[in-house]
């Protein structure tokens, strides 16, 4: 593999960092690698089975952004490849403009929205790697999940070393579909989730999960589906579907972080008002607005 480098300018306002910092542990791939000193990320990314070492910096947020990345591949195509994959993860392409202009006839969401000018989360590149991802956050404190998840990643993602830089992988499928219960269970898994993550690993590997591509044109009807596997219930599949989805449509609006965060902004009349928000062109961001509800007052 040869290094090759990339340089784009996001939609601006564009933040990304704030939720590196908010969703990674120092030192601990998850399977992300964040050092807030150097504002530097490593990861390792797949496309069509292929690895591709990873590593971004991001400038400038929120308003002149330029995101920089340095990608090892075997060819410029396949590195632009990986390029645009991680473009699709740092949702480089969302419109936080639109998103005000949805916002305007509800001040105190357009406020928070302008407090957290630009920042979106993170996108999972398969259904698989979001599920995975919601059944560790279950019921969990986020950083005692991301700790979890860390070891998960440790003992089942793939691990690549380049011109002495370290860059991880989400756990594999193969590697979650052997392991036993109880070694999953040693690394701080509950039995329900260690039976639901080998579950979930077995179904990407027999190819019975449905496609990104069903999950944007019916979330719903994904949403429903992904509950019939052991382990996944509700928020779990609401959660791997907002993950998926290259727009906002949808959160885990049973999520108590997020419950917490809109009692805080709109008060006891919160899902009400929200659900006349689905009616009106907020609809299409409501899974952003309770990202950024539990993101201020969720701990």
């Amino acid at each position: 593999m040869q290094p090759f480098w990339f340089s784009h300018k996001p939609v601006t306002p564009y933040a990304f960092t704030p939720h590196l910092e908010r969703f990674t542990l120092p030192g601990q791939p998850t399977p992300w690698l964040y050092s807030s000193g150097e504002r530097l990320c490593r990861v390792l990314l797949y496309a069509d089975r292929v690895a591709a070492p990873v590593e971004v910096r991001i400038r400038g947020e929120p308003w002149d952004a330029v995101i920089e990345a340095t990608i090892w591949a075997r060819s410029r195509k396949e590195a632009s490849l990986m390029y645009g994959r991680l473009l699709e993860a740092l949702r480089a392409g969302f419109d936080y403009n639109r998103f005000l202009e949805a916002l305007k006839p509800w001040p105190v969401l357009y406020s928070l929205a302008l407090r957290h000018v630009g920042l979106r989360p993170g996108r999972s590149l398969s259904l698989y790697e979001a599920l995975v991802d919601s059944i560790v956050k279950q019921r969990l404190a986020l950083r005692a999940a991301l700790r979890i998840y860390s070891r998960l990643v440790e003992r089942y993602g793939r691990r690549l070393s380049v011109e002495g830089r370290v860059f991880y992988s989400h756990p594999r499928p193969q590697g979650l579909y052997s392991a036993s219960v109880e070694g999953l269970r040693a690394l701080g898994l509950s039995r329900l989730k260690a039976r639901a993550l080998r579950e979930v690993a077995g179904a990407e590997l027999e190819g019975r999960l449905p496609g990104i591509g069903e999950a944007i044109e019916d979330p719903e009807r994904v949403v429903k589906s992904l509950t019939r596997i052991y382990g996944v219930g509700r928020w779990t599949a609401e959660l791997a579907v907002a993950m998926v989805h290259p727009g906002f449509p949808l959160g885990p609006a049973s999520d108590l972080a997020v419950r917490r965060g809109l009692a805080a902004l709109l008060g006891p009349g919160a899902e009400e008002l929200l659900a006349e928000a689905r009616g009106s062109g907020l609809g299409s961001y409501l899974g952003l607005v309770m990202y950024l509800a539990s993101y201020e007052y969720g701990g």
